[in-house]
């Protein structure tokens, strides 16, 4: 990272128009009187955060291509030489700078565009622990280390994961520190290190961090919602939990603490905390019926009466939708009929979304991931219980499986043309690919669509979590592990078959 000096707090026409701005919210009295829409201002802290000079980035563009030329797909390529910044050759700290401007450029973002670890500038300028500082680090090595071919850089992130990992426990040893945003935060990013890094026990390593930042939050108490970051990390970890037992049905979210807590974030937030506090709520109860589903089955298949468990989720699936009937016009995204060009890829189909926003794109596809689990468990359910309203309850679920896939995939243009912290924000795009790809009714065409897209995202990205599901995929070992009951369901060679 380079300072660049004091930057300019005043919003974008007045600079460019050289006038002094007055920074009055919500526009400033010059944008006001000539009548024109006031941009915003900027975000002075991130701004002070400057990859390299453009000479320098010029020079090693070049540098870069000449030798990408003769590895490299044109695929490949064109991901990275537009949408990523170039290498910087030179000692082990100018490295380090690069990758926690990386970590700026595609994470954090600025405040007019946030991106997914949007609150680390807050915690580094009021806590800039050990433990932050060394997973900052840690992932923009790793990213970078699979962008650019380096597999020294992902031994340099491998020992950074391991300081912060050090950093970390010695933090929790404390009982002030134990609570402080910063210990909070480098957990909770610990989790994207798993991500990106592709490591073999990577779900393992992930589950463990959410249930350490879940014990966190409880020993936190009501001191987190002081802070803007700590509200943020707040929701964003309880979000991360439910979203895992989803998959993995722990029990982990059943704790009194984190009800009374989330009760009262959600009487003191504006609109938007509330919208996600109810998805939250609803998540809980789907983890609960989730978990009670899993106990009725095992290899022989589910056992006792499931109609109830059937009419259950069809309730909660319900309660989704009315969630998303309801949403502001501030959550709904607009759909475009013209196919969008990325990186050599085109848009899936004719249409595709623009959100308002990426956290907006993010609960979207948070949203479409959980009724696709729950369609499928209704599905599995339905196969295994002979009544007469079984075969229209499955086929009906198929269809509404099918549209919530073809929308994922109509949501991924948008993270790949929407600026830099959008791209950052496609490592939340593999889980949801990975379901979409194995949901009943899917095209082969749909289904390789989505293995190239993500192979694209771990290439383009150093997601390597990406590449992981995408060999997923092509060996046929898809969700059914994760969903009691469900098929399994073998793809090979443009056709696609079922057994159970």
């Amino acid at each position: 990272m380079v300072y660049r000096g004091k930057p300019s707090p005043g919003c974008a026409l007045c600079r460019k128009r050289r006038l002094k701005c007055d920074q009055e919210r919500p526009a400033c009295s010059q944008c006001l009187r000539i009548g024109k829409e006031c941009p915003g201002y900027q975000d002075l802290q991130a701004l002070r955060f400057f990859d390299q000079t453009a000479a320098v980035t010029t020079k090693a563009l070049a540098r870069a291509a000449s030798t990408r030329k003769a590895s490299r797909s044109p695929t490949a390529d064109t991901a990275e030489s537009s949408k990523t910044p170039p290498l910087i050759e030179g000692p082990t700290t100018h490295i380090q700078e690069q990758a926690m401007s990386h970590i700026f450029k595609y994470y954090v973002g600025t405040s007019q565009t946030p991106g997914i670890l949007c609150y680390l500038p807050n915690l580094l300028r009021t806590d800039p622990s050990d433990a932050l500082q060394a997973t900052m680090k840690a992932i923009g090595l790793a990213c970078m280390s699979r962008v650019y071919h380096r597999p020294e850089l992902a031994r340099s992130a491998a020992e950074e994961y391991s300081k912060a990992l050090r950093a970390t426990n010695t933090s929790l040893q404390d009982a002030v520190l134990a609570t402080s945003d910063s210990t909070l935060g480098a957990v909770v990013t610990l989790s994207m290190y798993e991500i990106i890094s592709g490591q073999s026990q990577m779900m393992d390593a992930w589950l463990n961090h959410a249930r350490g930042a879940l014990k966190l939050l409880e020993l936190r108490g009501m001191k987190q919602f002081e802070s803007t970051a700590g509200r943020r990390l707040f929701a964003s970890t309880r979000l991360q939990i439910a979203m895992i037992n989803i998959f993995f049905r722990t029990s982990c979210h059943r704790s009194p603490t984190i009800a009374a807590l989330s009760k009262y974030a959600k009487s003191i937030g504006d609109a938007d905390s509330q919208t996600m506090e109810d998805f939250y709520n609803i998540l809980v109860t789907y983890n609960d019926l989730s978990i009670t589903i899993k106990e009725t089955y095992n290899t022989t298949g589910f056992h006792g009466n499931i109609a109830p468990l059937i009419q259950a989720a069809l309730d909660l699936d319900a309660d989704l939708v009315s969630w998303a009937t309801s949403l502001s016009p501030n959550w709904q995204y607009t759909t475009i009929n013209t196919p969008l060009s990325f990186s050599n890829f085109r848009s899936h189909d004719t249409e595709s979304h623009v959100y308002p926003n990426i956290d907006n794109a993010v609960y979207w596809n948070h949203y479409r991931q959980a009724r696709i689990i729950l369609h499928e468990m209704i599905q599995a359910m339905c196969l295994h219980q002979a009544s007469p309203e079984s075969p229209q309850l499955m086929h009906k679920s198929i269809s509404i499986n099918k549209q919530l896939a073809e929308d994922i995939c109509a949501s991924v243009p948008y993270f790949f043309t929407s600026g830099d912290a959008a791209l950052g924000a496609v490592a939340r795009l593999p889980w949801p690919l990975y379901l979409a790809s194995d949901c009943a009714g899917i095209s082969p065409h749909t289904k390789d669509w989505i293995m190239q897209i993500l192979d694209l995202i771990a290439t383009s990205t150093g997601v390597q979590q990406a590449r992981i599901l995408s060999r997923m995929v092509k060996m046929g070992n898809h969700s059914y592990m994760l969903i009691p009951g469900k098929p399994k369901r073998v793809y090979r060679e443009g056709s696609e078959s079922s057994s159970s």
